[in-house]
């Protein structure tokens, strides 16, 4: 039994663990090195979208593994169809621009060994930094998640710019201008691909060739969460996942040790939280926001994230026990209808936004169809629930006093609207119930998310400001405000991690996820349990 690391090493996400045995190979996770990415690329600058593979590859954005990536991502299909002779600059086939640097494809890999390198991905949950790097994947290589993982890949990929492209995708394809100036030049267009996904029952066990493999459901800031034991040669292997104790409906430590089961060899355990020994339930949230929501004369704004359907029903409780009505928005609406938790409670509305001509023109919302109502499809019947039945800017400026509102950074051009004639929203408070920015980035969009919030005079409470490390003064220009958070973890805290380990008992423990993977040595030392732990190199092969 072999295990291979590609992400999650040192980082907080991109998890690619690679399990073998002899000939059966499968991905635990494929996702996407977000901070990673982060240092080279943003909203302007972007990998070239038809080298995409090459250019990642080469700054490591994705590993150098042999056989696993689409060849049409680098080499488009009909490229022998090209003709330098008409425009002397196209690339021929055997350009190599048009090449891994001799690393195999997934179709050169079949035609070399007569079968795939990997055999399958298992998924355990739908973010983007477990999911974000699938759509690289050739699409015959199955995924395995739970049911509620698969319907949120497809509700992500169907109303957010942000794909995964895990299930469906699109092919590169060479075709040809017919006229105009430049006829007969190649261009690429796309056709639909698809990647079978089967879906997983709790406590659901499937063989891979010579795996076997047992899912189990489990609590996440995100619905539809799993873990996995992995059976190959006579070892149980754990993988974690990302897991949480502490929301409305979670396992305690000991059934979800239990449910694994005795005689783990290696458990490949997320760390995100090894540090912080701060253990805050959900219920809390719900207090500390309904308490807000009392205290505020006007208008509540609240940030969360759209995913977090467990937030999600914290608000709608803190809300409707205020006397209030929530406002979501319609990506949220779509999530709920398609996990068949629509139509909604009459506490809680979805807000028709003022897009395109800015006239509520049925046409505004072409590029949009979900603001419009709970379909991104046209071809039948136009489905106009949210035009016919939310609330606009105009119903919630009569009595913002009756409202709590959900407001993301990318709604932020709606509160125009919601202003009175000074440019103001008297009496309103912002209630961030999301977690901190972990990039520049994100840094960059807080600080921006405030200008508008004092603006238009909307109140909120500064939090505590992290002091980088290399910032020894106040006046540093590496300081960033934050807003005070309402907000709990979707990972396990240094005591709960403890707890498990010491209930799992493996033999082999391997930190991933983490920034302070040697924090995991530290807790075996205290738990007195021989357990070895390995603390994995990025692309190194351990074998057991």
């Amino acid at each position: 039994m072999k295990i291979t690391c590609f992400g999650g090493v040192g980082e907080i996400g991109g998890n690619k663990i690679l399990v073998e045995n002899d000939e059966t190979r499968i991905f635990l996770d494929f996702g996407q090195r977000m901070d990673y990415e982060n240092d080279f690329f943003s909203e302007f600058l972007s990998p070239r979208t038809n080298s995409s593979i090459k250019d990642r590859i080469t700054i490591g954005v994705l590993p150098n593994i042999p056989g696993i990536y689409r060849k049409d991502l680098l080499v488009p299909n009909g490229v022998e169809n090209l003709d330098s002779s008409v425009y002397n600059r196209v690339l021929k086939n055997e350009s190599p621009f048009l090449s891994l640097n001799s690393i195999d494809t997934y179709e050169d890999y079949i035609k070399r060994e007569g079968k795939p390198f990997v055999d399958a991905i298992i998924l355990s949950h739908a973010h983007l930094d477990h999911t974000g790097a699938i759509g690289f994947l050739h699409q015959n290589i199955p995924l395995y998640c739970s049911k509620i993982t698969e319907i949120l890949l497809r509700a992500i990929d169907d109303v957010t710019i942000f794909k995964s492209k895990a299930l469906d995708s699109k092919t590169n394809n060479i075709d040809f201008y017919k006229k105009g100036t430049f006829s007969n030049s190649p261009r690429i267009i796309h056709r639909d691909i698809k990647r079978k996904c089967i879906s997983l029952k709790d406590n659901e066990k499937v063989n891979i060739d010579k795996l076997s493999i047992t899912h189990f459901l489990q609590d996440h800031s995100i619905p539809g969460a799993s873990s996995f034991v992995v059976n190959c040669s006579n070892k149980k292997i754990l993988y974690t996942g990302d897991i949480r104790f502490h929301g409305y409906n979670p396992m305690t430590i000991e059934e979800y040790a239990n449910k694994v089961g005795n005689g783990i060899d290696v458990m490949i355990c997320e760390g995100t939280r090894i540090d912080s020994t701060e253990v805050l339930p959900e219920s809390k949230i719900k207090e500390k926001i309904e308490e807000k929501i009392n205290d505020t004369k006007g208008l509540v704004f609240v940030d969360f994230n759209w995913k977090d359907t467990t937030r999600y029903e914290t608000i709608k409780k803190a809300t409707e026990d205020s006397g209030r009505t929530f406002i979501i928005n319609a990506r949220l609406a779509y999530l709920l209808n398609k996990l068949e938790e629509y139509p909604l409670v009459d506490s809680v509305k979805v807000f028709l936004k003022r897009k395109g001509s800015c006239l509520y023109s049925p046409g505004d919302y072409t590029s949009s169809k979900y603001e419009f109502g709970l379909s991104v499809d046209w071809k039948g019947d136009r489905d106009s629930t949210h035009y016919d039945n939310a609330l606009t800017a105009l119903d919630i400026k009569k009595h913002p006093e009756r409202y709590v509102m959900m407001l993301s950074y990318y709604d932020l051009g709606q509160i125009f609207d919601i202003a009175d004639k000074n440019g103001k929203i008297p009496d309103s408070w912002f209630i961030k119930a999301q977690c901190a920015p972990f990039s520049d980035e994100m840094e960059l969009d807080e600080e921006r998310f405030m200008n508008w919030l004092k603006i238009f005079g909307i109140d909120f409470n500064l939090g505590e400001t992290p002091i980088p490390e290399d910032c020894k003064k106040k006046d540093c220009d590496k300081l960033r405000n934050r807003i005070e958070r309402s907000h709990v973890s979707g990972h396990a805290s240094r005591s709960e991690l403890k707890e498990l380990i010491g209930l799992v008992k493996p033999k082999v423990l391997i930190p991933i996820h983490t920034i302070y993977p040697k924090l995991f040595m530290d807790i075996v030392q205290e738990i007195g349990i021989k357990i070895k732990v390995i603390l994995p190199e990025y692309g190194k092969t351990y074998t057991f």
